[in-house]
């Protein structure tokens, strides 16, 4: 019988485990997708804005591949060139989703991918890094269905936090190779950080913190500091031009935009209480309010303590380094002496992310050595077990955050009322402090309405006739009585372009930065347009090149030898005849 299970886990193994993760991402999913609602808690509507503004461009004739700058059809329609300050790459897949399932179907179709995704990945990282495949599969259900993911996703409804999830066992293995592995495998690190900015810009702050805190990983193994620390180097400027994408439109419009009004918060004031953060993790708390690491993770860490003196060096780092992000998340560390440098992360209790996956990692190690997991039978008896309580307790949890939500009908998404939550959103996070004033104006859509005078009165020479909604912007058609110069709805920013019947047109701005154009006597079309701009275009080519040479590296290190002697031996045999 044992012979036989080897066997077929030898032969089927990654097939067993990718279906095991499949159910196991279904289920995840399964109480709010068999119930048909959703609930959007603290910013869920914001994404959803961002998915359908992603899937109308496509519609509206935009490439399947290409992110486009701004958002025509979502954030009350007026333009808002979201993409530009929140990276929308890993947000494709749910546009193309929506394509194919439109509304809540698709969205739940998207959280099953990022789940088996997640646990994929994790599961892939820990067998690495515990050098047991029964041991990685733990890890990653333990990691995937962790209370503070949970709750990013179905209570906070932060899903580009969720998303980083994915992404951050690879920043873990890329630290892990450039302090104690094989530091040859630097681009590990590149590459997990360029994932998590093309998905979160603050979670790249946090992830960065992160680095320099778990890069204390160098005490374990001290040989080659200097080589390790030219190939952090190397990591840190490829993770750059990865995400270079990105980064570069962002630095272009923070640079002519100023301040925007992206909300500030006191970093020892918005950081929880030590006290608090047990108790509501004891709980398993529900509540945005009541931001907690939950108890399974309580008690794996109750465990790695009674079994310390079996761990393996790297399992005690683990667990240090997973409570010293705890520790982060709370009053106890001084935050007013960084809150100049740090304030963008504005909650210290987003480090509870950077602490699952090395508390994953311990607790599962943890658990095998408490359970003697050495035989196959043992390993499964155990693996089921628990993946049983905890994807158990999750669905329980799911459970109670529906009967909580929906008996009180609060912020609940349904079918019928996704298209208006999934459009309508009125952030103005990304707008200049000085546009804040004229946003009223701007989302009626109505050129009279942003001309009305002091007095209120609309201008009785100017009338508008229709507005056209285009994949990179608008069309307006006009008449004025009187040559004049007139205000768009519309808020500048750098790659905004105008044209007046056909002829271009440098707008002026005033001084909320809405935009002036000057129209003549009678009809007259506007179109204000997005146009790429050459930091746009020189930072596109600068990734896809990045990207290229870095998947392409490692390809020629396995195979290039072997393809240099073929060539050798058909150039031989060519000159031979």
């Amino acid at each position: 019988m044992r012979t036989t299970i080897k066997k077929i886990l030898k032969q089927y193994g990654w097939q067993l485990e990718l279906l095991l993760f499949l159910v196991l991402s279904l289920l995840w999913v399964l109480p709010w997708a068999t119930s048909g609602k959703l609930y959007t808690g603290d910013d869920l509507g914001f994404h959803l804005n961002r998915i359908q503004g992603l899937a109308q461009q496509l519609k509206l004739g935009g490439h399947w591949w290409q992110i486009p700058a701004v958002s025509t059809t979502a954030f009350s329609q007026w333009g808002y060139p979201i993409n530009l300050f929140y990276p929308a790459v890993t947000l494709l897949p749910a546009a193309w989703l929506q394509a194919l399932v439109p509304g809540l179907g698709g969205y739940y179709l998207y959280l099953i991918l990022l789940t088996l995704a997640t646990l994929v990945i994790a599961a892939a990282v820990a067998h690495k890094l515990l050098g047991n495949r029964a041991l990685g599969i733990l890890a990653a259900v333990l990691y995937t269905f962790a209370q503070y993911r949970f709750l990013d996703f179905f209570v906070r409804g932060a899903l580009a936090e969720g998303v980083v999830f994915a992404f951050l066992p690879i920043v873990f293995y890329g630290v892990y190779c450039l302090a104690y592995g094989d530091d040859r495998q630097w681009y590990w690190l590149a590459v997990g950080m360029a994932l998590v900015a093309l998905t979160h810009v603050v979670s790249l702050l946090l992830c960065a913190v992160g680095v320099v805190l778990m890069a204390s990983l160098w005490f374990l193994r001290r040989e080659g500091l200097a080589r390790r620390a030219v190939h952090l180097g190397y990591a840190a400027g490829f993770a750059i031009f990865l995400a270079a994408t990105f980064l570069a439109p962002l630095a272009e419009q923070l640079k002519t935009m100023g301040k925007l009004g992206v909300q500030q918060y006191t970093l020892i004031t918005s950081a929880t209480e030590p006290g608090e953060l047990l108790r509501n993790s004891l709980d398993n708390a529900l509540s945005s309010s009541q931001i907690n690491f939950g108890i399974i993770f309580i008690l794996l860490t109750v465990l790695a303590l009674v079994v310390w003196r079996k761990l393996l060096p790297l399992d005690r780092y683990c667990l240090i380094i997973a409570w010293v992000f705890i520790f982060l998340a709370t009053k106890l560390f001084p935050w007013q002496l960084f809150q100049n440098l740090l304030g963008a992360i504005q909650f210290p209790w987003r480090f509870l992310a950077l602490a699952c996956f090395p508390l994953a990692l311990v607790g599962a190690r943890a658990i095998s050595m408490a359970c003697r997991m050495v035989t196959v039978p043992r390993q499964f008896l155990v693996v089921g077990i628990a993946t049983v309580a905890v994807v158990g307790l999750s669905l329980s949890l799911n459970n109670q955050l529906y009967q909580q939500t929906t008996s009180a009908n609060t912020k609940i998404v349904t079918a019928a009322t996704y298209p208006a939550v999934a459009s309508g959103d009125i952030t103005t996070d990304y707008v200049s402090q000085k546009g804040q004033v004229s946003m009223a104006a701007v989302r009626t859509h109505s050129i009279p309405v942003m001309n009305t005078q002091t007095n209120g009165q609309q201008l009785a020479d100017l009338q508008q006739q229709g507005r056209q909604t285009v994949a990179n912007g608008f069309i307006y058609q006009i008449t004025s009585e009187v040559p004049q110069t007139i205000k768009l709805p519309q808020i500048f920013y750098p790659g905004y372009h105008v044209t007046v019947n056909g002829r271009t047109q440098r707008p002026s701005l005033d001084a909320n930065g809405v935009v002036h154009v000057k129209v003549p006597v009678g009809r007259s079309t506007i179109s204000y347009r997005y146009q790429r701009t050459l930091v746009q275009r020189l930072a596109a080519q600068l990734s896809l090149w990045s990207w290229l040479f870095l998947l392409a590296t490692p390809l020629w290190r396995r195979y290039g030898s072997g393809l240099q002697m073929r060539f050798r031996a058909y150039w031989q045999a060519h000159r031979a005849k």
